[in-house]
């Protein structure tokens, strides 16, 4: 399921690309908020401090609701850079670390 969403995620991005009218690039930021908050409560879920920060700042970099302004070319650049990093953390990150069931917390006796 988190694999899939890094996959639309990276779609969306890939979109942005190209001419799109105006309602897809407010519709496709707050996807990306949703997306990318998704994947931080997962990666908080796991453990995973790293993982955490990053899609906490791609998180709060994509927020539809106070967009920075930052220039065109600037953009373009960034999504690029997020698509490589979203394909590469698929490739690397195997299903079995996704599942948050199989960590426990430790009992305390």
């Amino acid at each position: 399921m988190i694999q899939l969403l890094k996959l639309i995620l990276a779609g969306i991005l890939l979109l942005c690309f190209f001419k799109m009218p105006y309602f897809f690039y407010r519709l496709s930021g707050y996807l990306l908020f949703a997306g990318f908050g998704r994947l931080a409560y997962d990666a908080f879920q796991r453990r995973d401090h790293l993982d955490v920060k990053i899609f906490v700042f791609l998180t709060l970099l994509y927020n539809p609701f106070y967009s920075l302004p930052l220039p065109h070319t600037l953009w373009t650049t960034t999504n690029g850079l997020v698509i490589v990093g979203l394909i590469i953390h698929l490739l690397v990150s195997d299903e079995s670390s996704q599942n948050p069931d199989q960590f426990t917390k430790k009992d305390d006796h």
